[in-house]
């Protein structure tokens, strides 16, 4: 019993802090993001060979991560079995969704999102072994969809469940799913950096969710180490050895502007094609719902009958680029500029097809995949014409500066980028590319849950709806118990009672009427601490009534040098009322806050 008590206590101690409570549920998070990484991998390997492998007789090539930078060659396999391996993979997915989830529909990171917006953090139980399963299914019998969502789902929606077993409140469950949203993105990319800041830009197209970035970068490493103890702690992509890649030239930074402007327009592409394709499938009211992933995975398998290139993840594909196998997908530098832009194209058209079916998978990969693609057929000429620019370079720099633009978390994909990859040596063409490609690809976003900033977020409404400040009165927030001397006392108590007030003025006054001011800036190096208040105070006193808004008071007080403002009685009184200085407004802000959320929690 005794242990039960100090169990309790220590718990209560541990969650009565933002440090304790976020190291123990950033923990948490991340522990469950590696696991569901890792079943998720697991589970699409075994439907890949078990579905599409054993169907068709086609196994793609593996990214760095499982198999290093082999060089892969086309084996014998039956390509016209290819779209029963999808439509199969449809149904499945089609009656899972429906029987059990329909919201787990589509890519998961947005329906994360959402869940922060608009449900306060709240996802259902369910949801996670739902997605699990339908999108291992998606991928795995060759649909063109991304493993991240799921994982960001998975994390994210045991953000929820923590945060409703501790009893935290809606703000703290939002925080657990957006860290859970960059712990399993962090985990699965093996990029926890990049993840742990993701969680805080994905949520929106202009601002960040700071409150976010400890929390996810707890949950990031924790799941990035349970992932990578079971994958080795590798890169996603592997730079061969021999291969060179970074920034030498200067001038190469006008190859990688024209390389941003192509791909912020290939971004625009990306979004526009994909919700084009979903509103078709969503408006298909007469379609039988249990036959659009079907349908979906028909068109997809047809396609790669004849550019089996475009299934599954892909990012083997993109080793083989990055290995220089490039006589893989075709044997001329004419035709392979011809062939990887079609593969571009159709690796677009794949991913709307298989996710905007009401199939279920992440966009993050295609989208990156898509890029790599873009990149090799822009990075054959180039480099042919430029020879100190290597295709590698090209691939990888259009490779994120496209997500990096259709995502709207340029800082995060960029970071991740080269975490994926192992090398910072293309920074700051990273940066240059990926920002033009933010600012062409516009306010289209790949995640249509996400919000332009913090003040468009109902998880922010109560912070916006109204000007706080302006509804809050100067007397609400001073301190009334303020030091104050006279103007007869000396210099010497003066400085004294200043060190006192931990601030760089107080008020000088006689029965309780306001005489001047003693500011620190105003006393001389050399004065002399016997001689009077009132030799050295000063008569333009910094005040303001008590009867006036804090934001009054806030924009005086940004101007006023000793951080201080004297509260009159009323703008005609001499009478003191008290002292405001930032600390006040701010404490003042933040208990009205608090008053509001518990008012609005209260009447829903």
């Amino acid at each position: 019993m005794e242990r039960l008590i100090l169990l309790r206590r220590a718990y209560n101690r541990l969650m009565s802090t933002n440090t304790g409570k976020w190291s123990l549920v950033g923990s948490l998070i991340g522990v469950i993001a590696g696991i569901g990484a890792i079943i998720l991998y697991l589970m699409i390997n075994f439907v890949t060979y078990n579905l599409l492998t054993r169907l068709t007789g086609f196994s793609p090539p593996r990214s760095g991560i499982i198999s290093g930078t082999s060089l892969y060659h086309f084996s014998p396999y039956s390509r016209f079995l290819i779209p029963l391996s999808l439509v199969i993979g449809g149904l499945l997915v089609a009656v899972i969704l429906n029987k059990t989830a329909p919201e787990a529909k589509g890519h998961g990171t947005d329906a994360a999102i959402d869940a922060f917006h608009n449900k306060n953090g709240k996802i259902r139980r369910r949801i996670p072994v739902v997605k699990t399963i339908a999108s291992a299914l998606t991928i795995g019998s060759g649909g063109s969809a991304g493993r991240e969502g799921p994982t960001a789902q998975i994390a994210a929606g045991f953000g929820s469940f923590i945060a409703d077993l501790f009893h935290l409140d809606d703000h703290d469950r939002r925080i657990a799913v957006a860290s859970g949203i960059g712990a399993g993105i962090g985990s699965i990319f093996l990029a926890p950096l990049g993840g742990a800041i993701l969680s805080t830009e994905i949520l929106y197209k202009r601002d960040f969710e700071v409150e976010a970035l400890i929390p996810s970068t707890i949950a990031s490493v924790v799941g990035y180490s349970i992932f990578g103890f079971f994958t080795g702690y590798k890169t996603i992509f592997v730079i061969p050895d021999g291969t060179t890649i970074g920034f030498f030239h200067p001038q190469s930074l006008l190859i990688y502007m024209a390389v941003g402007l192509l791909t912020g327009l290939a971004a625009l592409f990306y979004i526009k094609f994909f919700y084009g394709i979903t509103t078709l499938f969503e408006k298909a009211k007469k379609m039988n719902p249990y036959l659009k992933p079907a349908v979906g995975g028909l068109v997809v398998g047809i396609i790669a009958i004849f550019f089996p290139e475009i299934l599954g993840l892909g990012y083997g594909w993109v080793q083989q680029i990055l290995d220089g196998n490039l006589t893989l997908f075709a044997s001329s530098y004419f035709d392979m500029v011809i062939m990887f832009f079609v593969l571009f194209l159709l690796k677009v058209v794949a991913t709307a097809f298989s996710i905007g079916s009401e199939g279920s998978g992440g966009v993050f990969a295609p989208g990156m995949v898509s890029g790599a693609f873009l990149g090799a057929a822009l990075g054959v000429p180039i480099h042919s014409l430029v020879p100190f620019i290597s295709v590698d370079e090209v691939v990888i720099v259009s490779m994120i500066s496209l997500f990096g633009g259709a995502s709207k978390a340029p800082i995060a994909i960029i970071i991740m980028g080269t975490e994926m990859t192992g090398s910072y040596a293309l920074f700051i063409p990273l940066m240059l590319a990926t920002t033009i490609s933010y600012f062409v690809s516009g306010n289209s976003s790949i995640y249509r849950s996400q919000v332009t900033d913090r003040a468009h977020s109902p998880a922010h409404a109560d912070e916006y709806k109204k000007p706080i400040l302006d509804e809050i009165p100067v007397y609400t927030a001073m301190r009334k118990d303020y030091i104050s001397i006279s103007k007869n006392a000396k210099v010497r108590e003066g400085i004294q009672k200043l060190r006192e007030s931990r601030t760089k003025g107080i008020v000088v006054e006689d029965n309780g009427s306001l005489e001047g001011y003693l500011s620190i800036e105003n006393i001389p190096d050399n004065v002399d601490y016997e001689i009077p208040v009132e030799s050295v105070m000063i008569r333009d006193i910094p005040k303001i009534s008590k009867n006036v808004s804090l934001h009054s008071a806030l924009n005086l007080l940004i101007t006023e040098p000793t951080g201080k403002l004297v509260v009159m009685e009323d703008d005609n009184s001499e009478k003191v009322a008290g002292t405001l200085t930032l600390s006040e407004i701010a404490e003042a802000y933040n208990r009205e806050i608090r008053r509001i959320k518990f008012a609005t929690k209260n009447n829903s």
